[in-house]
Parts: structure tokens; C-alpha cells; sequence
């Protein structure tokens, strides 16, 4: 396609070298694409031998002109060699890049072992002019006419826009050099801008191609992500768990399978109405598996409180929930698993821990490990509490009047009266038999006299029904102690306790107060009770009898003594119903 004017002036070279670099680097920027880097790189290598073709022929000329007996054959060889490999090159990227179905390459060696025995015959063994000619034109005109039959057989490609532009191209440089070879002169077919013309206009197919094979990736990575996402919600509907995929970006949801539409009660026309965060209870809950995913990316058994959208009633999810792709947009894929009755065992089965059967109070043990916590709190915050004892009086009276199921419609009438009449933040507890005990946060002794002088006031008009229709009402004794007495919760509900047996030695249906001035005779009297209860009586020597170790066997040196009665002392101001 070069001609010799090329290199006749400066200008024309050039404008010629700079076409070549513009090849060149469309060449290198489409060689990235590795399914085409070896086709493109064997096209430009066809047009840099054919460029040096060029260059050789016309210092050849140079050398005839200058010494008419100079030989020129060599040259002349190299020459035609440099063209018939431009015409491989051209032929094999062509073959490479465009036609790859068609197998040949035996055909395209077998021109190249007969283009060189032709170029051999014609130089060396039988020189001919005119073929020699001949040959400069069939050589370039071949590897063109292949390429453009190469890419004009890609018009049924979608992207083909590049294609269609180097199939142009290279059909009329091939018709150029048909006309040359004829002898054809006008139109410029001799003229040197030919040939950078059409390293350029291909340099502009290069990059078309380059840019055609680029959409054509987009749209099978499209197809590709279309078929994945296809089979995800082929196996998110047919899932038997609930499954929501929603936009990371403003929570949106874009898909639920058919359990995750009636587990939250969704219209599948409407998903986009919703947001995942919609469905939460609790915000706090939301908060720690934001905080979770953003951690670790994804998230396993988080246990959440949600509503549905027409419901009232919150129920608990296990989620699992891991950030994916979809639809080219990055969302969160999230399979939920109810375990509502879960829950509500696990309550159960905690109320059946903390909680007294009967009255539905906290139980003593529950009792005495949150108020063990609450104590630590109200001194960090430099605040009083209180705890009161109760009892109900003259209960065993009440069973054996009226019976059992009295006494326990007493015991649940108490509690729920006692629950009423307090703050949510104090602690009501059943503590043994017909004993409560409540603690009192933030009250000081004296704000816990008025609380225990209103609730035993409240108790009293209390009516409890027996079976047979009788009207039973009771009173309660409160024993109270305070901070002031001690920080620990044993000796809290000791000393209430101790003001609760003054409350019932005093009358009952009142309340004592236990006093830091009581605390004294508190201490030595229960000093002196632990020397009693450590005290045996085989080291007392006035009440030591001497005992047989043989049993129905008698002893001659015992003698019988007649069985002693023992009597029991009432204590001041206790009946006898409640020493049983």
C-alpha cells in the first residue's frame, strides 16, 4: 500500500511515521484484551514489514540510479521476502481476530511456501522484471483482501460498528491496489498519504472493535448476573424459610419469597412501599445488627423483636443476614426463622425460675439477687432504700376456718394489692409461706414508715370471698429496715424481720421500724442465739444423765426414773396458732 514518495520528503515521512505510532498505540490499548492481543499485535507487525518493504525498494532504487552495474537482486529478495511475510501477518491476524471457524492455516503456509519459491525463481533463477512488479502488488493486496473478507464476515455480531468500519477500509485499500496493479492512474492511487491514511482509519477500526468487544462483556456480565439472579430467586421462592433481599443503600425491599410475604403480612405487588427497618420493634435491636454487619459483613442466629405492618403484636425472628449482589446493586440478603414459641418457653420456663406459682410474685432467690444489684446502684448513686417485711396475721386461723383455698385466694389478693399500690420500679417477693418482702428504692426510713403504714392500711379493706359466700378480711404486720441499718441485703431482711416479730408481739395490723439504736441489742442478742445453737448439752454436766449404749438391755448401775413432761412456754403476745 506504500509508496516511494513516502521517504522522497520530509514532511511525507513524518505525517507516515506518526500514522505508524498512532497504529501502534491503538494496537497496545486493545492488546489488553487478551482474547484479541496476539491477532492485533500480528496486524501491526504485517504493516511495519510492509513499511520496511517500502523503505528497502526505494533505497534500492537509490542504488540503481546511482550505479547502473551495481546488482540489486539481493535487495530486491529482501524486499519481496519483507512483503510476503506482511502478507502472512496480515493473513494470520486476520484468521486469529475475525475467522477463527475457518482452519487456515495449512492454507496460508502452503501461499507462503509458494510465494517464497516464487520470489526465488524470480530473482535468482530466471530474473523477470515485470513479475517482480507484479508480485509488489499481489502481496500487500492478498493480506488486505483477507482481512476485509475476515470483517466484513462479523456483520451479524450486535456490536459490529468497528467491524463494519475495517471491512470498509480494507475493501478500498484492496480496490486501490487492484487499480494500481491494472495500471489504472487517476484518482490518486499513487499518491504517499495512502498508506497513513490507512494506518489511521485503521487505528479509529482498532479502537471501534475494542470498544465493540467492551459492550459486548457488559452485556454478557449483564446475562450473567440476569441468569444468577434468576436462579436466586428461583431458590429464594422455593425456600421454606422467609427470605427478604433489601437495598443496603436506603433499605428498600426488592424481593420476598412467598413465607416472607405471610409471615410479615406483605402485598407482593407493593414491596418497594416497605423498608426492612419497617419491620423492627425495637430500634436498639436494629441498631446492633447494623452494628454487626458493618463489623463482619454478615450476621448468624440474631435474635429480633418485629410487627408486621397491619399487626400489633411483636413476635421473635432468628435472622441471619450477609451483604450481597444483586441486580448490580449491593444488597442484604436476610433468612428469617420464627421462634416466637421459642420465646415464649424460654419466659416460661424463666418466670418458672424467678417466679412464685402461685401469687406470680418474684420468688426469695430472684428477690435476692436483683436487690444485691439494686444496692450497688443506689450507692454508686449515693441513694437510700428500704425493705419491708409482711405477714399475713392470724393465717393459719384464716385455713382452718374457711380452708386452703381461701387462705391461697388471701395470699393472691395481697400480692395483687400490694403490686397496685407500688411503683413499677419496686420489688414485690413472695418470701416464705405467708411472708412478703418489698424493696424500696430511693426511700429513706421515714418515706418507708408512710409507704408501709398506706399499703397495710389498703390491705385491711381488702374483702376475700370463701366458698361458701362469707366475707374474709385480714391484716398484715410490717417489720421495716433501711439503709441506714446496712448495706447488706442478709442482714436487711434480718433486721425487717426482727421489726416484723415486734409488729406481731405489739398487737399485729401495724409497723415497726428497726433502728440504728436497735441494732446494738440486735447484734448481742443474736451473738448470744449463736453461742445457744453452737452450745451442746452433753458438756452441760447439770443436765448430763448417764446413757445405756445397749438398747433393751438393762444396766445394773441405771436406774429407771419415771418420763418427764415438758412444757412449752408461751411467749408474750403470740398465740399458740402461730408457734404450729
Amino acid at each position: 500500500m506504500g509508496s516511494l514518495e513516502i521517504f522522497s520528503t520530509l514532511p511525507s515521512f513524518m505525517v507516515s511515521i506518526t500514522a505508524l505510532a498512532l497504529l501502534f498505540f491503538s494496537c497496545w490499548y486493545a492488546s489488553r484484551d487478551s482474547r484479541i492481543s496476539n491477532c492485533i499485535w500480528f496486524l501491526f507487525l504485517g504493516f511495519i514489514l510492509e513499511f520496511l518493504a517500502v523503505w528497502i525498494s526505494y533505497k534500492t532504487m537509490e542504488i540503481y540510479d546511482n550505479s547502473s552495474t551495481a546488482s540489486i537482486s539481493f535487495w530486491v529478495f529482501i524486499e519481496l521476502l519483507l512483503l510476503l511475510g506482511s502478507m502472512v501477518c496480515l493473513a494470520v491476524s486476520a484468521s486469529q481476530l475475525v475467522a477463527k471457524n475457518m482452519y487456515d492455516l495449512p492454507v496460508i503456509l502452503a501461499l507462503s511456501v509458494l510465494g517464497f519459491i516464487s520470489i526465488i525463481y524470480f530473482v535468482f533463477v530466471s530474473p523477470d522484471g515485470n513479475v517482480i512488479n507484479a508480485i509488489r502488488q499481489i502481496f500487500p493486496m492478498a493480506g488486505l483482501l483477507y482481512m476485509s473478507i475476515s470483517f466484513w464476515s462479523q456483520m451479524g455480531q450486535r456490536y459490529r460498528g468497528g467491524y463494519t468500519f475495517a471491512a470498509l477500509t480494507t475493501a478500498v485499500s484492496t480496490l486501490i491496489l487492484i487499480t494500481r496493479m491494472l495500471g489504472f492512474e487517476g484518482f490518486g492511487v499513487d499518491s504517499w498519504y495512502l498508506a497513513p491514511l490507512l494506518y489511521i482509519l485503521l487505528s479509529i477500526a482498532i479502537l471501534m472493535i475494542k470498544n465493540d468487544r467492551t459492550y459486548k462483556k457488559l452485556d454478557e456480565i449483564e446475562n450473567e448476573i440476569e441468569n444468577a439472579n434468576k436462579r436466586l430467586e428461583k431458590i429464594i421462592k422455593t425456600s421454606p424459610f422467609p427470605i427478604i433481599i433489601s437495598r443496603l443503600s436506603d433499605d428498600r425491599l426488592l424481593l420476598a419469597n412467598n413465607n416472607a410475604v405471610k409471615l410479615f403480612g406483605l402485598t407482593p405487588g407493593e414491596l418497594e412501599r416497605y423498608r426492612l427497618r419497617d419491620f423492627f420493634a425495637d430500634a436498639d435491636n436494629r441498631q446492633l445488627l447494623s452494628e454487626r454487619l458493618e463489623a463482619a459483613g454478615e450476621v448468624q442466629d440474631f435474635e429480633i423483636l418485629v410487627k408486621t405492618p397491619s399487626g400489633d403484636t411483636p413476635f421473635w425472628l432468628l435472622a441471619s443476614a450477609n451483604i450481597i449482589d444483586y441486580n448490580l446493586d449491593v444488597a442484604l440478603y436476610s433468612a428469617f426463622q420464627d421462634i416466637t414459641m421459642r420465646k415464649n418457653r424460654e419466659n416460661m420456663l424463666k418466670n418458672q425460675a424467678t417466679r412464685d406459682p402461685l401469687t406470680s410474685l418474684y420468688n426469695r432467690r430472684y428477690f435476692e439477687e436483683e436487690v444485691f444489684k439494686r444496692i450497688l446502684d443506689a450507692k454508686s448513686l449515693g441513694e437510700p432504700y428500704s425493705v419491708l417485711m409482711l405477714d399475713v396475721d392470724h393465717f393459719k386461723r384464716v385455713n382452718d376456718t374457711f380452708g386452703h383455698k381461701t387462705g391461697d385466694k388471701v395470699l393472691i389478693e395481697l400480692a395483687a394489692t400490694a403490686e397496685r399500690a407500688l411503683r413499677e420500679c419496686d420489688i414485690v417477693a413472695r418470701y416464705g409461706g405467708e411472708e412478703f418482702v418489698i424493696f424500696l428504692g430511693n426511700t429513706n426510713s421515714d418515706e418507708g414508715l408512710k409507704v408501709a403504714e398506706r399499703l397495710r392500711e389498703t390491705i385491711g379493706e381488702v374483702v376475700v370471698y370463701a366458698d361458701d359466700g362469707q366475707e374474709v378480711r385480714f391484716t398484715i404486720s410490717v417489720g421495716l429496715s433501711s439503709s441506714d441499718i446496712s448495706e447488706n441485703i442478709d442482714m436487711l431482711i434480718k433486721t425487717a424481720d426482727e421489726a416484723l416479730y415486734r409488729a406481731k408481739n405489739g398487737g399485729r395490723n401495724r409497723v415497726e421500724v428497726f433502728t440504728p439504736n436497735d441494732l446494738q441489742n440486735f447484734n448481742s442478742e443474736a451473738k448470744r442465739k449463736n453461742e445457744e445453737a453452737n452450745h451442746h448439752p452433753i458438756f452441760d454436766k447439770e443436765a448430763s444423765e448417764e446413757i445405756s449404749l445397749l438398747d433393751g438391755v438393762e444396766a445394773n448401775h441405771i436406774q429407771s426414773e419415771p418420763s418427764k413432761a415438758v412444757k412449752v412456754t408461751s411467749l408474750p403476745g403470740v398465740d399458740e396458732e402461730d408457734l404450729s
